[in-house]
Parts: structure tokens; sequence; C-alpha cells
């Protein structure tokens, strides 16, 4: 089981999520399977900025927040 945080503007219920995926499921498929565009957010996982390719453990803690641009 891994457990999830999202910190995101868009959001106006579950902000907190507790999901089972199998070993080796990666960030990408991850977010792809939530409805998430892997463009418009970083993944931190334990604390830890990670890529789209990175594949999950039993245990992970996961962070999922608005990518903040501007000019």
């Amino acid at each position: 089981m891994i457990e999830i945080e999202f910190v995101r503007d868009d959001l106006e219920s579950e902000k907190e999520k507790n999901l089972e995926v199998e070993e080796g499921t990666t960030i990408e498929y991850l977010l792809e399977e939530e409805g998430i565009e892997a463009q418009e957010v970083l993944v931190a996982k334990n604390g830890t900025i990670i890529s789209g390719k990175h594949e999950l453990e039993d245990g992970d803690s996961l962070t999922v927040m608005d990518v903040i641009a501007g000019g």
C-alpha cells in the first residue's frame, strides 16, 4: 500500500488517498490511472522529487503537487 497526499489548487475534495498498487508500478502509470497530466505536477517520494519512470514499492509515501511556472 502507498500513501498519496495531493497538494493541488484544483482539488475540492479528496486530498489524501491510500492505494494498493502492484510492485513495479511507475509514477507515469499511477498518474495516468488517476487522470492527472504528468506535465502539470511534481511527485515526491518520501520527500525527494522523483521521475515518472520511478517504480513504486510497498510503504512509499508520495506527495503530488502542482508545478508553478511564471515569468
